[in-house]
């Protein structure tokens, strides 16, 4: 009986060597949901307990919130129709309501900001923001176990000239820290402008949101109304100075009538002319300067905006984080997903297939 030599299996008939992922079909992917359908499902709800569990260690924390409509009296149009319309106004046009919300992320406001009195919600009152951060700050369960002998801090020199801002890197830290309580944004359509801050404590929410809205209006109404403010510190110097030269020539034409009253010669009458010559100049000067420096101070006013309190500053009663439903179904979507890529990449290993297949 002659025996036939057994056919050795060729490379491309071994189903572990070879791998297209073309060639993956529907009823492969219901058997592969189906083999680790239970273990993901199982990962995923481990997951979302884990995350409430997780929410429960985080500190609660309170919003409260202030909405703002600014209204400019001197422009013929509309406060916000400035955002469509470019930069072809005035100085004080260019600074739009879009705008806002840069001015309260600057280093003066969180600086201001530090130095505001808080009062917590049990009344304990702080001189300042800082002092109220700085009480949060609590030690570490394990930081004294590890802290060696703590260094003498290194003098930071700072820079003292006008003009230029120089903080230590704890100042640095401390302003940024005031400034990420904070929150604002502006709407396009409505022009509403929402100011919000979330901290531990509700009132000390509600204080900080109100100081910097008291910050934000001060700072618009000042950047409209110095371009007319300084037009009329200026108008209000040349009036002293109208006033003195009128007084001046009054005087000296009065003293002169005193002296010559009884002269009727043409010198005479040619000084006296002069002097009251200058007496009217001067009185005309002064009339038209009073009137502009009367006009300059009604401008001022007219150029501050005004600031309409749609919804204000209420101390908030219920928590705004953590969120515990949300923490869990991220924590549910974050625990399926490297689930998903465990089985994928070590159990399954799709991609050493992929690439022994190519090279096939």
């Amino acid at each position: 009986m002659i025996s036939h030599p057994e056919k050795k299996p060729e490379v491309g008939d071994n189903k572990e060597s070879s791998f297209d992922a073309s060639e993956i079909r529907f009823a492969d992917i219901i058997l592969f949901v189906g083999k680790y359908i239970k273990l993901m499902i199982l990962v995923a709800i481990v997951s979302v307990i884990a995350g409430v569990a997780y929410s429960f260690l985080l500190p609660r924390k309170y919003e409260a919130s202030v909405s703002l409509l600014p209204e400019y009296g001197t422009s013929k149009r509309g406060s916000f129709s400035l955002l469509g319309a470019g930069l072809t106004g005035d100085g004080a046009e260019k600074l739009q309501p879009e705008l806002y919300p840069n001015i309260m992320q600057s280093s003066p406001f969180g600086e201001y900001l530090l130095k505001q009195p808080v009062v917590d919600q049990d009344n304990k009152p702080y001189k300042t923001l800082l002092d109220f951060l700085k009480a949060q700050v609590k030690p570490g369960l394990l930081s004294g176990l590890f802290s060696s002998k703590p260094e003498a801090p290194k003098k930071e020199i700072k820079l003292q000239k006008d003009g230029i801002l120089s903080y230590s890197r704890q100042e640095q830290s401390n302003i940024a820290s005031a400034i990420s309580l904070l929150s604002s944004d502006v709407d396009q359509k409505s022009g509403v402008i929402q100011i919000s801050a979330e901290t531990i404590d509700p009132f000390v929410s509600a204080i900080i949101v109100e100081a910097a809205q008291k910050y934000l209006i001060d700072y618009v109404e000042d950047y409209r109304s110095s371009k007319a403010a300084q037009r009329e510190g200026l108008l209000a110097d040349r009036v002293k100075e109208a006033k003195a030269r009128l007084r001046t020539a009054e005087y000296a034409l009065q003293s002169y009538r005193d002296q010559n009253r009884n002269i009727f010669s043409n010198t005479a009458k040619i000084e006296e002319q002069r002097l009251q010559a200058e007496y009217v100049l001067s009185e005309s000067l002064y009339s038209d300067l009073v009137r502009r420096y009367e006009q300059a101070k009604v401008t001022v006013k007219e150029e501050r905006p005004v600031f309409k309190v749609l919804e204000p500053v209420k101390v908030p009663l219920a928590k705004s984080s953590p969120r515990r439903v949300r923490i869990g179904l991220i924590w549910g979507f974050l625990g399926g997903f490297f689930t998903l890529l465990y089985i994928l990449l070590v159990k399954e290993k799709v991609v050493q297939k992929i690439v022994s297949g190519a090279k096939e």
